[in-house]
This record gives structure tokens, C-alpha cells and sequence, in this order.
């Protein structure tokens, strides 16, 4: 008993050091060397591991020599080819030197320790969701992929200096728990230890892994019999296997790679028997199964809580050369962590959907959250609340602008002493277009629209239909609204052709283009007033109708046409929501002006009264993201973590919701409502501010390919860039107030980002690129960038 007291004050100790790359033992014991050790049979362990046992007494009954029998390879063989070309790229071997619990030659080894086939996967819950597109998935509905096994081959000096543990401590305490003597003999550097292995499932073309512009999802998933095979509902494995090969079979039917690797770790790797004591005791401890007590009673049955070591989880991704991942679907501090500390980056991780946990499973996922798992759910009000305030913006943001100055950020660096230049640079061209800076108007969507249509309109309102200035505002927001929940980026091949027969683009031809089915009625379910847009228009709007008023067709296409469609869709529907802001007989967007003049005080108002009727009227319009949460332009970035602390790692940005803010500030001004505390505003966080900080060096990324690839919104690499944009703006507008001797007041921020930071972005992308596009690639659908 004494001696495993002092030898778990040992482990106590070394198992504090940090594993750093490269690794010394690695150096001395190479995976050639390793390699060798597997060829010549000079290792610790059985080959077959778990399965050795059942090899030995087959081998009497069928009198033939195992070990020996193993060595073979049979003609009838063959590896999987587009596995086998990844495997011989030199790109791919380039950190095999790294790897510690595998052999990454054991496909070529004899024995064998890793082996690959194709299979086609049938998952029943999956036969009516995914696309049947015929190559990834056939018309029947199974899902093609390539499967490969791997047996572990431990690196022994390797694995104690990945641990962080002492070498002869380890080996004792193998020897002990296994009875293999030869683990206590310094030679034997290789091991086959007595547990189960791998197994990778992948889909989509392997041979894409070796492109860093290969869109990449994975889930490192620990088996569990009960609910992996069975379904039993006290755990979300199953559902979140389910789900991540859903979401895996999206990405490689994108063009991408998805991968599935299967770890047999079943029951933490304590095993079933210990696993179902764990259960019996959960369930009648007094008080019934609490997510309090989770691991303590895990711990109180095992005497530990978890014995997978997930730090050498990563080895697998090493071996295929996986440098980045763009989609995490885990929600495992300890794998998130295991995966970047070996210098592989994680873009966006992924958490289970509420939808997918079945009942019998909340205590679990409960604890886990509680204990630092990731979770994009929130149900706190307080803290729903804080993430739809206008300071959390600027907090979240300067929280991540500082780990940037301190080295820390993932992604970019800022070089500040280029600030002076894009200073100049935007105040050049501000003077270029308001020579008078006091005439500079609000960053809006009015800027872009054909001034002249609209001063017709409004005369149409005021001449004709004898319209007060109230009414004119109310369809002034109406038309604004749904012409900035329309401007996302379309795409560099759609146009617009207006009245007069010129080509429009980008911002300016959707604003044109929603003001053309503005006028024609396609908003409103009143033929008698056509100019307008009201819920039942909205919801009565066909995606078809949508297509023909942006003159989408094959030819012409146009990113994020459903998304945008969706979006009106759930537009409706929120104002019908909340008849506070948006009216009860007709709702509409206009009548916010209603709701903004019954609570101004002398003509006054703050401006977090608009932004409430901005951001929870129409919260409810955002898709849901991939965790099934609907919270809009609010994103994770995983660094600013605190364990204990919810949403304490969540980003808001609201970009479209501030950009129809400062556009609905004009028309509400018109019917002399005065707005204070516009200091709260912030700058844009979108690719035409956070490209003009990139094209002109201020942020730099740290990746030299980062230019080659595409990212999704909720990638960290793009949440950090946008976080360092709202920054970067603030103190682009200090400095030019510096420079111009004015006031915040006279200068606030709305007329920088007009006069501008947005212009000049957009200028020097036009100079930088033939495609005018950001310098960053973002996969848009429609509804936020």
C-alpha cells in the first residue's frame, strides 16, 4: 500500500511538466527505428493486443504458429490507393517524427499494425437528411467512405516525454499493471500495449488532406457500446457521432474531408464493467443522478475520473499530416486542448445541438459543461442579455486586441506602427469626398442606394399620396430594413441590371434591387399600398419571386439567395412577434417610429432604445448555427475561456443589426427625434473595414496560406480579424479627430466608417485584386457578412 502511495506521489509530480516539440526521445528513437523494432519482433507487448489471448488457443486448436502466420502478406492484398498516395507525400511525413503511439509505416509492416478498405455505411437517421448526391452518398442513401485500422505501437520514451512523466516510473508501473516483465528492460523502446486501437472512417477524397485549403471536419469520438450500438440514452454518445457524421458527409459533399476517428476507450477508458457501477451508483445516491456529483461519483467507483490521456490523442492527425481543422465536433476541453498543443489549428468547434441529447443524458452533458466542456447554450437571461449589449461588443473585442499586442492571438499579428499611414490614407480620402467634413452623413444603407430614386419616391409620398412626414419615415425604415438584411455579400459574378439598363454590383445593385421590388409592391399584401412592407407580404413572398427581383438565374447566380430568402421569411414572423416595436394591426418595420416617439423625453432618446427593438425585436430572424442556437452575429473564440464562467468565450459583433441601426437613424432624425449616447455604436466588424487593415499591413496573418484558403463566419481566425477590426476603428477615429482638431461629437464614428474607413477598404481591395474581393475568403450564406 506504501508503495503505491509514493508511486502516486511520483506520478503526481512529473505529471505537471509541459510536453514541448520536438521531442528529445523522438530524436533518439525515431518512427524508422520503431518501424524496424515491429519488422524484427523486438518489442515489449503481443501483436493482436486485446485479441492475443484468443490467437494464442487458436492457434493449438488450428496447429498453426501464429506469430509467424502474421508476418505473411498476401498477395490478395492491396491498399487503398488514394490512402496510400497521402501517405507517401512528403508533405505528409513531415511531422510523422513527432508521433509517439503509432507506427505510421504499419501499413507497410510486417506484421501489419494499420490497414485500410472502403465500405459503404448505412445510418438510419441519416437516410432522409443528407443529400443524395450520387458520389458521396448514393441514391439509396448509404455513405461511401474509406475505413482504416490501427493498432497501437508505443514509442516508450516518446510517450513518457509526451506525459510528462519520468521513463523508469512509467515502465515500473506498465510492468505492474500488465505482468510483462520485459517493460522493466531499457532495450525495448517499442510497445504493443494490450488495448484496443483506431479506427478512421473518412469521406471525400483522402488525397485533399494534403492541401491546407482542404476544408476539414473531424470528431475524435471515445467508444461506448451501450449508446454507440445499443442507443441506451444516458450518454449523447450516439447522437453525437450521429450528427458528426452528418455534418462530415456536408463537408466532403462541399469538396472537402470528413473524418470519424473511433478510439476503443470505452467507459474513459475504465471499461463497462466500471462504467455501469458508475451508473448504478448515480442513480441511487441520495438525491437521485445530479450533475454536481458526475465525477465525484466516477471517482469515488474508479479512483480516478478519466484514464484516456487524451495528449496522445492527436498522433493519428499527425500521421495524415492534418495541420488544420475547420470544423471540431467535440466539445472535450481535453481533446481541444490535446489537438493544439501539438500545433494543429482549430478554426470553429462544434457543439451536440439540445436537439440531440436525449432526456436520459442532461445530467451528463450538464456536468461536462459545468467542468469547461465547450457549449454554445445559454440560459441565462443575464448573460443573453450582456451578449446583446452594445458594450459586451467593444469588451469581447478588446479582450482579444490584447492578447494580439501580448503575442498571444492565434492568428494575426498587428503591427500599430503602421496606424499613422492608414490614418493619412482614409483622411485623404474623406477630404477627396466631403471636402467639409460637418456634412459628412451617418454610415448607412442610404449611401447606396440611387439618391434620386428615392427623392422621387418620397415626393411620389408627400405630392400624391399626401403622406405626413411620420408616415414617409415609417416607409422609409420600411425599405431600409429589408434592403440591409439583404446586403451580404452576393458574389463576384452576380449583377444587377436597373432601369436605365446599367450594371450594378455588390452593395450598391442590392440596394438598387430592393428598392425596385420595394416599388413594386413585392413586400406588402396590400395591392392598394404597394410601397410598404408588412408581415404578411413578407410571409406570403416566394423564394421564386425573390430569384426574379435580383434577376438570379443560372447564368447570374447569387451567393446566399435561400439565406436571404429565409431571413425575410423569419422577418415576418418577428414582427408579428413583437407588436411592442413593430405595431399589432399591420406590422411593419416602420413603425418603430410609433414605439421611439412614445418614449422620447423632449425630443430625445438614447440610442439602446433602438438597439432593444433592433435586437430582440428581430433576434429571432438569425439562422441557427450549428449547435442549433439561434443568437446571431455572436461567435466563440475558445482563448478567452473561463471554466465556470458562461459565455465568458462568445464574441458578439451584430454587425447587420448595427448596420441597420445607423441606417435608420436618417429617417428617424426626419420627424425630429434626437439620439444620444451614440458613442456605444461601434465600428462594422466586415470585410471591407477589416480588409483595409489587412491590405495595408496593420494585421498581418500568421499563417502565410491563410490568403489561399476559405473560411466559414464562425471560424476563429475570422472572429479574431473582425474583433481587431472594431478596435483598430476605434482608434482610427481618435486619430483622425486628432488630426482634424475635432470632437468625438463632431466627428463620432458613424462618419469615419462613412467618409471613410468602408471607402478606403474597398478602394485598396479594388487595387490589390482583380476580384476586388476581401483578402480574406469568407463562405458566405447570405445573412451575416
Amino acid at each position: 500500500m506504501s508503495e503505491t502511495k509514493e508511486l502516486k506521489k511520483e506520478w503526481d509530480v512529473v505529471s505537471d511538466k509541459k510536453p514541448t516539440l520536438p521531442h528529445a526521445a523522438l530524436e533518439e528513437h525515431t518512427y524508422q527505428k520503431l518501424h524496424e523494432d515491429i519488422n524484427t519482433g523486438h518489442y515489449a507487448g503481443t501483436y493482436g493486443s486485446h485479441h492475443a489471448a484468443y490467437h494464442a488457443l487458436a492457434a493449438i486448436r488450428a496447429k498453426v504458429d501464429m506469430k509467424e502466420f502474421h508476418k505473411k502478406r498476401s498477395p490478395d492484398e492491396f491498399y487503398v490507393e488514394a490512402l496510400d498516395s497521402h501517405l507517401q507525400r512528403e508533405s505528409t511525413r513531415r511531422r510523422w517524427k513527432h508521433i509517439a503511439t503509432m507506427d505510421p509505416l504499419g501499413m507497410y509492416s510486417q506484421p501489419p499494425t494499420i490497414s485500410a478498405t472502403t465500405a459503404n455505411m448505412d445510418i438510419p437517421e441519416l437516410k432522409d437528411t443528407l443529400d443524395r448526391d450520387g458520389e458521396i452518398v448514393d441514391q439509396d442513401g448509404f455513405i461511401a467512405c474509406v475505413k482504416c485500422a490501427v493498432d497501437y505501437v508505443w514509442n516508450i520514451p516518446a510517450v513518457a516525454e509526451r506525459l510528462g512523466m519520468d521513463e523508469s516510473v512509467m515502465r515500473q508501473a506498465l510492468a505492474d499493471y500488465t505482468q510483462n516483465e520485459r517493460l522493466r528492460d531499457p532495450q525495448y523502446k517499442t510497445y504493443l500495449p494490450p488495448v484496443g486501437g483506431i479506427t478512421v472512417y473518412f469521406f471525400g477524397d483522402i488525397t485533399k488532406l494534403a492541401y491546407r485549403s482542404t476544408e476539414v471536419a473531424l470528431r475524435c469520438h471515445d467508444a461506448c457500446c451501450g449508446s454507440d450500438v445499443f442507443g441506451t440514452d444516458i450518454c449523447t454518445c450516439r447522437p453525437y457521432l450521429i450528427y458528426a457524421v452528418q455534418e462530415a458527409v456536408k463537408v466532403a459533399q462541399r469538396g472537402g474531408v470528413g473524418l470519424i476517428v473511433y478510439f476503443q476507450k470505452e467507459g474513459r477508458s475504465l471499461g463497462e464493467v466500471t462504467k455501469f457501477r458508475v451508473y448504478n451508483a448515480r442513480k441511487r445516491q441520495a438525491g437521485g443522478d445530479t450533475a454536481e456529483n458526475y465525477f465525484y461519483v466516477t471517482e469515488s467507483i474508479a479512483g480516478i475520473r478519466d484514464a484516456r490521456f487524451q495528449e496522445l490523442m492527436p498522433d493519428v492527425l499527425l500521421w495524415l499530416g492534418i495541420e488544420r481543422i475547420d470544423w471540431l465536433l467535440s466539445m472535450s476541453a481535453d481533446k481541444y486542448d490535446g489537438i493544439t498543443s501539438m500545433g494543429i489549428e482549430v478554426m470553429q468547434r462544434v457543439s451536440l445541438p439540445d436537439v440531440w441529447v436525449p432526456k436520459g443524458a442532461t445530467v451528463e452533458i450538464s456536468a461536462k459543461i459545468a467542468s469547461g466542456y465547450h457549449s454554445e447554450s445559454v440560459d441565462s437571461h443575464k448573460v443573453i442579455g450582456d451578449l446583446r449589449s452594445l458594450e459586451m461588443i467593444r469588451e469581447r473585442c478588446g479582450q482579444i486586441y490584447d492578447l494580439a499586442l501580448q503575442g498571444k492571438s492565434h492568428h494575426f499579428s498587428v503591427d500599430l506602427s503602421k496606424m499613422d499611414d492608414v490614418t493619412d490614407y482614409v483622411l485623404k480620402l474623406t477630404k477627396q469626398s466631403y471636402p467639409d467634413v460637418s456634412t459628412i452623413p451617418y454610415h448607412s444603407r442610404w449611401s447606396q442606394f440611387d439618391q434620386k430614386s428615392v427623392d422621387e419616391v418620397r415626393q411620389l409620398w408627400k405630392d400624391e399620396y399626401g403622406l405626413d412626414d411620420k408616415e414617409v419615415a415609417r416607409r422609409l425604415i420600411d425599405l431600409v430594413t429589408v434592403s440591409v438584411l439583404m446586403d451580404a455579400g452576393a458574389g463576384v459574378q452576380w449583377k444587377y441590371i436597373d432601369a436605365n439598363g446599367k450594371e450594378q454590383t455588390r452593395s450598391e445593385g442590392l440596394a438598387i434591387a430592393t428598392m425596385d421590388m420595394f416599388k413594386s409592391g413585392a413586400f406588402s399584401s396590400d395591392i392598394s399600398v404597394p410601397h410598404r412592407v408588412n408581415s404578411h407580404g413578407l410571409k406570403a413572398l416566394t423564394q421564386k419571386q425573390l430569384a426574379t427581383g435580383m434577376q438570379v438565374s443560372s447564368s447570374n447566380p447569387m451567393v446566399g439567395l435561400e439565406g436571404r430568402f429565409g431571413l425575410l421569411q423569419r422577418l415576418g414572423a418577428a414582427l408579428d412577434a413583437h407588436p411592442e416595436y413593430f405595431g399589432k394591426e399591420v406590422a411593419r418595420p416602420g413603425n418603430v417610429v410609433d414605439y421611439l416617439l412614445r418614449n422620447a423625453k423632449d425630443g430625445r432618446v438614447s440610442i439602446r432604445l433602438l438597439w432593444r427593438a433592433v435586437i430582440e425585436g428581430l433576434e429571432s430572424i438569425w439562422p441557427e448555427n450549428h449547435a442549433g442556437v439561434r443568437r446571431g452575429d455572436v461567435w466563440v473564440y475558445t482563448a478567452l475561456k473561463k471554466v465556470g464562467q458562461a459565455a465568458s468565450d462568445m464574441v458578439p459583433f451584430h454587425k447587420l443589426s448595427q448596420w441597420l441601426t445607423y441606417s435608420l437613424l436618417a429617417p428617424l432624425e426626419s420627424v425630429g427625434l434626437q439620439f444620444d449616447d451614440m458613442n456605444l455604436m461601434t465600428g462594422l466588424a466586415e470585410y471591407r473595414n477589416g480588409g483595409l487593415f489587412v491590405d495595408l499591413g496593420v494585421i498581418s496573418p500568421k499563417d502565410s496560406h491563410a490568403f489561399e484558403m476559405e473560411y466559414d463566419i464562425g471560424s476563429e481566425l475570422v472572429v479574431e480579424w473582425r474583433a481587431l477590426t472594431v478596435v483598430l476603428l476605434d482608434q482610427l477615429a481618435a486619430s483622425m479627430r486628432k488630426k482634424l482638431n475635432l470632437t468625438e461629437e463632431q466627428l463620432p464614428l458613424a462618419k469615419v466608417l462613412q467618409g471613410g474607413s468602408w471607402a478606403a477598404g474597398r478602394i485598396v481591395a479594388n487595387e490589390k485584386r482583380h476580384s476586388r474581393s476581401s483578402p480574406i475568403t469568407v463562405r458566405s450564406d447570405g445573412t451575416v457578412f
